[in-house]
């Protein structure tokens, strides 16, 4: 269920970067927003019951919550025309969350794991400056979250629910994935900063 939790949120993260490029109405993705986090919420509770307290599987089926109430929020706020500071600030303690889970993903030889959770918390820091301090950086934040909802999400979700397993070949593709992404993500930062210092100048 957990594979069906990511293949859901990436594919609502892939429509919210639509809607900063302008290619999808912002209440038209607040619906699948809204119904992912609903999802999400159901899938990561019946998890969480099932784990009967253990521990380290409370703990990773709880990072479900992250997501989740993020789609819910962002649903709410794009269905209602709300003010998205909210979801900024809220996206604060998310990417402050996601340094913990990338932290202990380290501590426990998940190098995937924790890179994928520093991809994460850098997502969620760029939701906390463009809707929480209102920095000009939607075009940033919109190609970081259409690359990540592929790269750590959707891919990844259906090689999960399909194989039920990584091979080896697959962890090898995917950290030269996240090496070009992380070269992208830099250019991208770099390219539209020097853009903005031009156009102040």
């Amino acid at each position: 269920m957990g594979n069906v939790s990511l293949l859901f949120g990436g594919v609502a993260l892939f429509l919210n970067s639509l809607t900063l490029f302008g290619k999808v109405d912002l209440r038209s993705a607040g619906v699948f927003s809204l119904i992912t986090g609903l999802l999400q919420t159901f899938i990561a509770t019946y998890l969480i019951i099932g784990a009967a307290g253990d521990p380290a599987l409370t703990f990773g089926y709880a990072s479900i919550y992250l997501f989740a109430f993020t789609y819910v929020y962002v649903g709410i706020t794009f269905l209602f025309n709300l003010d998205g500071s909210g979801v900024g600030w809220f996206s604060l303690f998310v990417a402050i969350a996601a340094l913990f889970y990338a932290f202990v993903s380290f501590t426990t030889n998940d190098i995937i794991g924790g890179v994928t959770w520093l991809f994460w918390a850098l997502l969620w820091s760029l939701f906390f400056l463009g809707m929480g301090m209102n920095r000009p950086i939607d075009a940033i934040t919109a190609r970081v979250a259409l690359v990540l909802s592929w790269l750590t999400l959707i891919v990844p979700a259906l090689i999960g629910l399909r194989f039920g397993y990584f091979s080896s070949a697959y962890q090898w593709l995917w950290s030269g994935a996240a090496i070009l992404t992380t070269v992208y993500f830099l250019y991208t930062m770099m390219k539209f900063s020097m853009l903005r210092t031009i156009r102040s100048s």
